[in-house]
């Protein structure tokens, strides 16, 4: 059984139980970091004060995961995790009054409960997010011109025709290589939203 099949793995969530799996604390934060600096952004963050949202909500995961249990009554770990950079965000916006316009204050009480759009929007990022850190897992393994055929098509929107001529290939080989790419890519994500159990 190869060693990146899901039997073989333990959930993402489940591993960061223990706090000495650096590579599932790297991989939590390379998936979820970008996420928390969009919410803290789009709340009128400068970058900087969103950088210190980001580490407090990382650090309030690690010192909370231990109670953090799968329950659907509950809702989802993603759930959980936006409420957890909605209240610091806000709690940060608070703390640095002096520093914000009259105008981002007031907006702290227009800042969405999980239930509302934010956190379907949250879930998006974190779906692109998800996109984004498996396509740069899975290039290495296919040839750079079926890449390109796939990227150029699928991501930039390029016409099939277009990228075949720009790639020197027949329209068939663009197909087949973007198929491969995307299912490749489609295999990856769903074994990963498999083993977080976050579908």
């Amino acid at each position: 059984m190869p060693p990146d099949s899901p039997e073989t793995r333990l959930s993402l969530i489940g591993r960061l139980h223990d706090k000495s799996d650096e590579d599932a604390w790297t991989e939590f934060a390379q998936t979820y970091e970008p996420l928390i600096l969009a919410v803290a952004r789009k709340r009128g963050l400068q970058h900087a004060d969103a950088v210190e949202v980001a580490q407090d909500v990382l650090n309030r995961v690690a010192r909370s995961i231990d109670k953090w249990e799968p329950d659907t009554s509950k809702g989802t770990f993603r759930a959980w995790l936006y409420r957890v950079t909605r209240n610091l965000t806000i709690d940060h916006l608070r703390r640095n009054r002096r520093w914000h316009t009259a105008k981002e204050l007031d907006a702290i009480d227009e800042i969405p409960n999980p239930t509302d759009e934010e956190s379907r929007e949250f879930r998006l990022e974190y779906e692109r997010q998800l996109f984004k850190s498996t396509a740069a897992e899975v290039r290495s393994s296919f040839q750079e011109g079926n890449w390109q055929a796939f990227w150029l098509t699928s991501v930039e929107g390029h016409s099939i025709d277009q990228v075949a001529e720009q790639l020197g290939i027949t329209k068939g080989k663009v197909y087949v290589a973007r198929s491969r790419v995307m299912n490749r890519i489609a295999k990856v994500i769903q074994q990963k939203l498999q083993e977080t159990s976050e579908t």
